[in-house]
Parts: C-alpha cells; structure tokens; sequence
C-alpha cells in the first residue's frame, strides 16, 4: 500500500513539474521594435547631424496589451540622456529615465517601472539631443530618394512617423505631421506583450 501511494505521490508530482514548466514556454519574446528595424532594414541609410537641442522621438502603438520595461538611447556620442514616453493625446509625461551611454553608437537600456500599454492607442518616445548642457550629435535614418517608409510593423509595435521639437526641456514633440521619410535620434524602448 505505501508502495502505491508512493508511486501516486510521485506520478503527481512529476505532472506538477510538467505543468510548470509548460506556463515558462508561452512567456513573449521582448521587443526592440526601433533597433529590430534598423538592423533588418537595407533601404534605409543611417547619417549623423549636428544641431540642436532636439527633443527627437517617434510616435507608435501595440496591436495588443502589453507593458514597457526598458528605455534607452543609441546615440553617436557618449552622454547622459534624457528618455520620455508621452501620452500622444494627452502630450502628458507617463515615464522619464536618464541614460548614461558610455559609447558611442551602443544601444543603452535601463529599466522603468513597468508601463502598461493599450492596445492600438498611441504613445511617443523620445530622447533629447543634449547631454550635459552641450548639443549633441544625433542619428537619424532615411531612404534613398526620400521616399516614406512609414508607417511600418516590427512585431507587435507599428511605428506611425517620426516626431521632433527644437527644444533642451522636457516638451513634447509637437511636429509630428508629414514626418514619414526619416527616423531621428533612435530612442529605444522594450515592449513585453501580455
């Protein structure tokens, strides 16, 4: 009888442990829709400008729910950036990170307290191209010709247009129309969908 009962015991447990470990393999991959896109796209040619301050940024949506774990910044010159996510309606600051890039042209991630996205309702991020009180060089992406190539999709983020302001405060990006032939600045953000 103890034999039995061991016997059930373990076959139980041994179901728990599979079941567990099926949860673990439905988790979704992270998200860098930006940089997926600049590695994967060969029509779009990057270049470096100086000018500014810029706040430079990008306006998109997720086709599902899903939260915001990272920012960041891939920047030509080493500093210390400023990195929004806006409300697009709103215009309202929902999350603010500094990031220190330490090398020039490395993608920079920090985390943020986690932000949960609506599905289909749009967001900008954006970085600042000033660094310490100094304007900075910033990137910017664009198609040979000048032809648009936005809106686009990268997994679950579509990315509407690019957005900029000629500011060094925290404003937002208010020129966002008709702003679909280059990408600017190369604020990155880690999208996890639920």
């Amino acid at each position: 009888m103890k034999s039995l009962l061991f016997s059930g015991l373990l076959l139980l447990l041994c179901v728990a442990i599979l079941i567990g470990c099926q949860k673990g393999d439905d988790a979704k991959p992270a998200e860098n829709t930006l940089t997926n896109f600049m590695s994967t796209e060969n029509t779009v040619v990057p270049g470096v400008r100086t000018s500014g301050p810029w706040e430079l940024g990008v306006v998109f949506s997720s086709s599902v729910a899903g939260k915001i774990t990272q920012v960041g910044s891939k920047m030509p010159e080493p500093g210390t950036y400023r990195i929004i996510i806006w409300d697009f309606d709103t215009k309202q600051v929902l999350r603010q990170k500094t990031i220190e890039q330490t090398a020039p042209d490395k993608l920079t991630l920090d985390n943020v307290e986690s932000l949960a996205l609506t599905a289909n309702k749009k967001y900008v991020i954006s970085v600042n191209s000033q660094s310490g009180g100094t304007n900075k060089k910033y990137g910017f992406a664009y198609k040979t010709g000048g032809s648009e190539f936005m809106p686009f999709t990268k997994g679950s983020i579509l990315v509407y247009n690019a957005c900029y302001r000629n500011t060094a405060t925290a404003l937002f990006p208010d020129v966002v129309t008709n702003v679909k032939t280059e990408l600017y600045g190369f604020p990155e953000f880690t999208f996890i969908p639920d």
